[in-house]
């Protein structure tokens, strides 16, 4: 889930997160978008994987690689808690 004092906008074509407690931005390419957006509704990590291979036209392997790397990472940022 996405911690209270993490914010998102939609900058151009770059979704961007500001985390309020250490005022560092991040900002996200398409893919990242995707998985931001899913996560922000509340999407499962199988139900987000799946939108990736739908998408991106990807094989569920490196989706769920690309899903879990990659949520592993805002975690570690504080972005998203488990």
């Amino acid at each position: 889930s996405i911690p209270p004092q993490v914010m998102s906008r939609l900058v151009g074509d770059e979704t961007v997160l500001l985390d309020l407690a250490s005022g560092i931005y991040f900002g996200l390419d398409n893919v990242g978008q995707s998985i931001w957006e899913c996560v922000s509704d509340g999407k499962s990590i199988a139900e987000t994987i799946d939108v990736i291979i739908a998408e991106y036209d990807v094989d569920k392997t490196r989706a769920r690689k690309d899903v879990i790397d990659f949520a592993n990472t805002l975690v570690e940022r504080g972005l998203l808690i488990d």
